[in-house]
């Protein structure tokens, strides 16, 4: 299997915190770069081509193809992939049988699919064919459906999404007199909103707001700890039976997640995603917020798009946050004027700081800012 980077945060959307960085090994090479943080108050210059990605984080490989059901578009790409496999991938073309049903079509692939670990496999000219070789080759067989639609929908259109924001909240006509909130279209209010709310489900990091790790906790990690003890091998330690459950409650959430990107790309309703967009265009308003000339800047994280829920602080800070670049902050909460009514409010030190510090809270592992000493703006 070849290395496919794969940005769980856009380098289109990182674009925005680059500036001239240099690296701690070489601080005389200056360069176009992030300022990239790991726990440390000094930040080390990296390419954004280079950060916050993972080897084929979208890539459906073919052991999760039991969410084919109710992913058809993924069934529909493994099903022409094996048909190419068995015609042109072996010295000569190869078919399947099962029970009585002979697999040469691409409907009949279909129709036979998930008994596919029950097929046996013949050459044209009637003589077996070997199935372990064979399966391997169907159980290596990787869909990019998802990382596709990430392209074409988000990397493709963020820079356009972002800049008509700012415009069309710069030229909003105001609601009142000495009165903050815009009025903008609803289609550019509601484009940032799924903008927001894709940034939220493509991140590793993303459970649904809670739900997935109830999920997992509660429901999948205890039944399949069960199930693996219930089939005890007298060799096999309580501590390999725990992490053999944990392994299969981990493939099972990655199956759940996949199909939630699927269904926000290729279904108009249910899951999380659209559900989210829906309450959330009828629910909620938009604080833009626009840093003051020479005030600081925002940063960003490897979790840029996420919920903060306040606990105690001075300042009620609840709501969905999501920076958009070193001078643009979103805030989303709840409200009852409209998604295209945005507050636009300029923020002081004090105030970015503030949010700052929250992202940070936020973070998995890594911020990322134009300020090479993470102190200036925290």
């Amino acid at each position: 299997m070849s290395t496919k980077r794969q940005h769980y945060v856009p380098r289109v959307y990182m674009k925005a915190w680059e500036t001239t960085v240099e690296t701690i090994k070489e601080p005389a090479k200056k360069f176009q770069g992030v300022y990239v943080f790991n726990n440390s108050e000094i930040g080390d210059g990296a390419n954004r081509n280079s950060v916050l990605w993972k080897p084929h984080l979208y890539t459906i490989n073919f052991r999760y193809s039991f969410i084919c059901q109710s992913c058809s578009k993924v069934k529909t790409q493994f099903v022409n992939m094996i048909y190419e496999l068995l015609r042109n991938g072996f010295k000569q073309p190869i078919y399947g049988k099962y029970g009585y049903s002979i697999i040469k079509t691409k409907k009949s692939i279909n129709k036979h699919f998930y008994e596919i670990p029950s097929w046996e496999f013949y050459y044209y000219d009637g003589n077996p064919a070997r199935k372990t070789a064979i399966i391997n080759q169907i159980n290596a067989l990787n869909c990019f459906i998802l990382e596709d639609a990430f392209d074409a929908f988000l990397e493709q259109n963020w820079e356009n999404i972002y800049k008509s924001f700012i415009q069309s909240v710069h030229n909003g006509t105001p609601v009142g007199i000495e009165r903050n909130e815009r009025i903008i279209p609803e289609k550019i209010a509601n484009d940032m909103l799924a903008a927001f709310f894709i940034m939220l489900c493509r991140n590793p990091r993303f459970d649904a707001m809670g739900v997935y790790n109830i999920i997992k906790d509660n429901l999948l990690y205890p039944m399949l700890t069960s199930l693996c003890r219930a089939e005890k091998d007298p060799k096999e330690t309580l501590e390999n039976e725990t992490a053999e459950a944990l392994g299969y409650a981990d493939e099972l959430m990655t199956g759940i997640w996949y199909s939630e990107l699927y269904k926000m790309f290729f279904k108009k309703k249910g899951g999380f995603y659209h559900n989210a967009v829906k309450q959330a265009f009828t629910g909620c308003q938009m604080i833009l917020f626009e840093a003051y000339n020479n005030a600081g800047s925002f940063i960003t994280s490897d979790n840029p798009a996420f919920e903060h829920r306040t606990v105690i602080e001075r300042q009620n800070s609840s709501g969905m946050i999501f920076p958009l670049s070193p001078k643009y902050l979103i805030f989303i909460a709840k409200g009852d004027k409209g998604i295209n009514i945005v507050d636009h409010r300029f923020a002081d030190s004090d105030t970015i700081k503030h949010y700052n510090r929250i992202i940070a809270r936020h973070k998995t592992d890594t911020l990322i800012s134009v300020s090479k000493n993470i102190k200036e703006v925290m």
